[in-house]
């Protein structure tokens, strides 16, 4: 059974995301991290991070249970961000780059991508659909999620050059009803997924002809 939630988006939307403000060359400055771990992802290691919460909530008079959402991710590309950028732009692709992603379209007039995404770590499958442009230079890039378990998620993609590489970072933050997944278990699949995408698409963009 497919269900139309926009979650792993975040998954996906590592290296995307839906409007660009400017062009930026901000290199190793967007990492917010300790001078030992941005060291460690300038050196090439892909560092994620999911922190999940929960709390209750007596709005209105009624109690609710809050989740919160904290996501981080980093990766210095192994080549220029022109050159990454030719292949991680094909969003239609993602079913030939990503195991887990059985289906991807993406409709240019409307820029509608649609994935479905399938892996033993995803509690079921899932089919997202969100629209943005393709992302062919560096920039600072905010997103949203207006529609979904995740709604009003909001979060930031920086792809920006550094030492003749391409350093992407996202972050994200979310709060809203409770998604029904133990903290725990949010948390394990969002992180391992999300370094998993990193790690294929480095690698495929970076041994593969444009």
């Amino acid at each position: 059974m497919h269900y139309k939630i926009n979650f792993c988006t975040l998954l996906v939307l590592n290296l995307i995301t839906s409007f660009s403000l400017w062009g930026a060359d901000l290199g190793a400055n967007v990492l917010p991290y300790k001078k030992n771990l941005k060291e460690k992802i300038l050196n090439g290691e892909i560092f994620s991070e999911s922190k999940v919460s929960s709390s209750k909530s007596a709005a209105s008079g009624f109690k609710t249970e809050i989740q919160e959402l904290r996501f981080t991710i980093a990766g210095l590309h192994p080549k220029s961000c022109n050159y990454a950028l030719k292949k991680l732009s094909l969003y239609e692709n993602y079913h030939q780059f990503l195991d887990f992603v059985k289906v991807s379209r993406y409709e240019e007039k409307t820029q509608e991508i649609d994935y479905l995404l399938s892996h033993a770590l995803l509690p079921y499958d899932m089919r997202l659909i969100f629209k943005l442009p393709r992302i062919d230079k560096e920039g600072i890039y905010p997103f949203i999620f207006e529609i979904g378990i995740l709604k009003n998620l909001q979060g930031t993609i920086y792809v920006t050059s550094h030492k003749n590489r391409c350093l992407f970072f996202t972050k994200a933050d979310w709060r809203g009803i409770h998604t029904g997944f133990p903290n725990v278990v949010f948390e394990f699949f969002s992180q391992a997924l999300a370094k998993m995408s990193m790690e294929s698409l480095f690698r495929l963009s970076t041994t593969l002809g444009h």
